[in-house]
């Protein structure tokens, strides 16, 4: 797996198809979660819910009046009544949307201030996780889960809380006016209410299989988005090996795995909903079969009775039906909530200790003391290591891929803890002060420098985000930026695209050197920033990097071996394990690893013949 210097590789080895953490979190603990997150807006709550019972009341005159407009007014028996009757409709009407109107304002603002909350507590969560985290985890799922399902999230709580409460209230009132009315005739209401248990039982059927269905689509979800990420992320390695199709079977297989498992949902959706429907209707066709017997049986029903009991009937089965639906969204909802919860529930494995104190006054010796260290799967990597770096000391470290040198560095700023030994910097564990304190005096110059989607401006200020004007200058200058940014179309304010896709190489590593001397640290740590630029733009960068430096301990790792010859100390590591550490001089004197690695470099010859006298003299 490719270890990110220092900001780590959102990706786990295996992309898509790595471990994740199994689902263990229950309906009950997500719902009392949901509740309590509603904690501190109840007044906004209570609004609503009044909102909710008076517009509710408002809906439930409306059948009751029309029964004597049917009896009464329609037959001539009493006209003189129409005026009253019709003015109450339009009160009720208009006070039932008026209510309405509240409701959904207090109710939506509330959901949308929930979800706001939720995808910031995910987002902040994930800004204190480790780096072993996204080490492990797609970039692309992450994405889904904050976008894709907050969304999900968002859909219950905007509609399915706001929808529960107002047909849940509807559908009891609407019992109780029946009961009410038809205290002689209630066989009529039963007939009218006999679904209902076989709906509360399909319910119940319908959550057991299709719930885990959801999770799955879910899941799919993320890995489509997780296979766009980096096929995007990588369109030019895409495009420079020709593998557009390659990409586009990948895709394609993603996409039919996520349509398999929406085909799921969808059939069994497709038949409980119409069965429920078709069960409505026989609750309507029974009340009519019962009406019509009683009419002639026994209490007789008027014809403003059945219109009043059909109206009724119509607003207990729309809500019913309406509950079961969004019963669906909150299926689909707690399925992402699962998803989410697995961020919430993730504990940093970097943490400030309880006592850590601040960082203040760094001088810049760094000590790694008896250091071993693996990742979390994998073996170890570094095997009892102890490096010192005086304060101003520049550090070389040298070796073949895999030799440890990116792991040993990461130990510095704390990115990761090592398995045995200390990490000291002015005499003080790292693990005895706080991260940030300890991140302050420590800069990053990457081999593949990351730059951010905004401005020139945006990026250097990125250093140190109370920076002036005549700073953010003064620290491009020093990183011989400042020219070439001047001839930009819009200067320091020019937008570079993502990942600064606008700039060559050369002056995206000067933009980068600019915010390390920006952020002014202590402690410098290099992933050979001249490796993968022409020559011209590495004179320019080495003069930067000079600048740099001066006066600050340094740690590099080294491609070219050419760079670290004036490093006061190289240390070349084999295995995990140290086995040369000098200066370039002596190493060459050596004849061990270090001189092999160089003389494959370079073939040297006569140049070393003169830097040998120059030893002697």
């Amino acid at each position: 797996m490719m270890r990110g210097f220092g900001l780590g590789r959102m990706m786990r080895e295996g992309g898509a198809d790595a471990e994740v953490k199994p689902l263990r979190i229950t309906d009950r603990r997500m719902i009392g979660w949901f509740y309590r997150q509603l904690g501190p807006y109840w007044p906004q709550v209570l609004i609503g819910t009044v909102a909710t019972l008076l517009a509710t009341g408002a809906q439930l005159v409306p059948p009751r009046t029309i029964k004597p407009i049917v009896d009464e007014v329609i037959t001539g028996q009493d006209y003189a009544s129409l005026p009253r009757l019709i003015t109450i409709l339009i009160l009720a009407y208009l006070a039932h949307q008026l209510f309405m109107s509240v409701r959904m304002a207090v109710m939506h603002i509330l959901g949308q201030r929930f979800v706001y909350n939720l995808r910031l507590e995910c987002y902040q969560h994930l800004q204190r996780l480790s780096l072993s985290y996204f080490d492990d985890h797609p970039t692309g799922d992450i994405m889904s889960r904050l976008s894709n399902d907050v969304t999900a999230v968002e859909d219950m709580v905007v509609h399915g809380v706001d929808q529960v409460l107002s047909n849940l209230l509807l559908a009891v009132g609407v019992i109780a006016i029946l009961v009410a009315n038809f205290q002689g005739r209630l066989i009529v209401v039963a007939a009218g209410l006999w679904p209902v248990p076989l709906f509360l039982a399909g319910i119940i059927i319908f959550s057991r299989y299709v719930r885990p269905i959801y999770r799955k689509i879910r899941d799919e979800l993320g890995d489509i988005n997780n296979e766009l990420q980096e096929s995007i992320a990588g369109v030019r390695v895409v495009k420079a090996f020709g593998r557009e199709d390659h990409e586009l079977e990948r895709f394609r297989k993603r996409s039919w795995e996520y349509y398999v498992a929406n085909a799921r949902g969808i059939r069994w959706w497709s038949t409980f909903f119409p069965v429920l429907g078709f069960l409505t209707s026989m609750g309507t066709v029974t009340i009519l079969w019962a009406g019509a017997r009683q009419s002639g049986s026994g209490p007789l029903l008027t014809p403003g009775d059945v219109t009043m009991f059909l109206l009724y009937m119509g607003m207990f089965y729309g809500p019913v039906g309406m509950l079961i639906r969004v019963y669906d969204i909150f299926n689909r909802a707690l399925a992402a909530l699962a998803r989410l919860f697995q961020i919430l529930d993730e504990t940093p494995e970097i943490e400030d200790a309880p006592e850590a104190r601040e960082l203040t006054d760094v001088r810049g010796e760094v000590l790694l003391e008896n250091v071993s260290f693996k990742y979390k799967t994998g073996e170890e990597v570094l095997h009892d290591l102890t490096v010192h770096a005086a304060p101003g000391e520049t550090v070389a470290l040298v070796g073949r891929s895999g030799a440890g040198k990116t792991s040993l560095v990461n130990l510095i700023p704390r990115f990761y803890d090592p398995l045995a030994g200390r990490v000291l910097v002015d005499g003080q564990d790292v693990r005895k002060v706080t991260q940030r304190s300890l991140r302050r005096h420590i800069a990053l110059v990457l081999q593949e420098t990351f730059l951010f989607d905004g401005s020139v401006r945006d990026n250097i200020a990125y250093g140190r985000l109370d920076a002036t004007d005549e700073e953010i200058v003064a620290a491009a200058k020093a990183a011989y930026a400042h020219e070439f940014i001047m001839e930009l179309p819009d200067g320091y304010d020019t937008h570079i695209g993502e990942r600064g896709v606008k700039l060559s190489g050369g002056q995206r590593q000067r933009i980068a050197i600019a915010r390390a001397v920006l952020a002014d640290p202590r402690i410098l740590m290099l992933d050979e920033a001249t490796s993968l630029v022409d020559t011209e733009a590495e004179q320019k960068i080495q003069a930067a990097l000079d600048n740099l430096t001066l006066g600050r301990t340094v740690f590099v790792i080294a491609h070219r071996l050419s760079t670290v010859r004036k490093a006061d100390k190289i240390l070349v590591l084999e295995e995990g394990e140290i086995v040369e550490e000098d200066n370039h001089v002596n190493l060459m004197a050596l004849g061990g690893l270090y001189a092999e690695m160089y003389q494959r470099q370079f073939q040297i010859g006569p140049m070393w013949e003169e830097e040998m006298g120059e030893r002697d003299m």
